[in-house]
């Protein structure tokens, strides 16, 4: 039994019994992690508004014989409150949480993952491409976990990429220049600007997300590409990615995309 402290980030809570919430959150000390939060909807809680989702605490736990560790103090640091005002802000960063909590497992702490989430949910809230945000910290969060193929250069040749366009084997991982292209190497391919804008994501600080916007088709295809990985690695699809498909529908009409 003990009681430690930790910076976190909420992925996720839901209502529990009549007054209580279950949290999923990611600690810079202690990684994923479940937790209750006992008290915490009646309207005088001192954790009241402390631990929302999308949001940076510092919270003191207990750890007990249970499973999940009981909150016991908790002190907002940043709400994020423009994301919510923002439905595709709103929904990327609701993908991120859920790829932080497919892709990562429980207790296996990471300052690299908490920093890219963290400046992820910084560049939403400061109005920066939701989309572009939303990538770039994705592709990272993919990276760290050990689940992308060397973006550098051709599976096959070994030579760096200098003309488009790059099939790739999301199932094996492996990516083919126009010259080592062949029949049934897969159904998906990017063009050479997505793959330049992909290699400066994977190179950038997490605190510069969304400074360097892609739009129209290439960010569909890097979007495309993103969560065919996803899926690949996790084998189940996100029920924010559902929710992110049908507002780029209602924003840019049956086909999605963007303008």
């Amino acid at each position: 039994m003990a009681i430690y402290e930790d910076q976190i980030i909420t992925l996720k809570s839901r209502a529990y019994r009549d007054h209580d919430q279950l949290l999923t959150v990611f600690g810079l000390n202690n990684g994923k992690f479940g937790a209750i939060a006992k008290g915490t909807r009646r309207p005088k809680s001192k954790l009241l508004g402390q631990l929302a989702p999308l949001s940076q605490s510092v919270a003191t736990f207990y750890h007990g014989r249970s499973s999940l560790d009981t909150v016991t103090e908790a002190e907002l640091v940043q709400g994020f409150p423009h994301i919510a005002e923002d439905l595709e802000r709103l929904s990327w960063a609701m993908v991120l949480a859920d790829v932080v909590d497919q892709l990562w497992p429980e207790r296996e702490p990471s300052e690299d993952i908490f920093t890219v989430l963290l400046s992820a949910l910084d560049g939403l809230n400061g109005g920066r491409s939701p989309a572009t945000v939303g990538l770039a910290a994705g592709f990272h969060c993919l990276s760290i976990a050990g689940f992308q193929p060397d973006w550098r250069q051709c599976s096959q040749c070994h030579r760096p990429f200098v003309s488009g366009p790059i099939v790739i084997q999301v199932q094996h991982g492996t990516l083919y220049c126009p010259d080592c292209r062949r029949a049934g190497d897969g159904e998906d391919s990017i063009s050479l600007g997505s793959l330049r804008s992909l290699q400066y994501w994977l190179k950038e600080h997490p605190r510069k997300f969304g400074q360097a916007e892609v739009k129209g088709v290439m960010k569909d295809e890097l979007q495309t590409l993103f969560f065919r990985f996803l899926l690949h690695e996790t084998n189940r699809s996100l029920k924010s990615y559902d929710f992110l498909a049908n507002i780029d529908r209602l924003k840019h009409g049956p086909e999605g995309g963007s303008a």
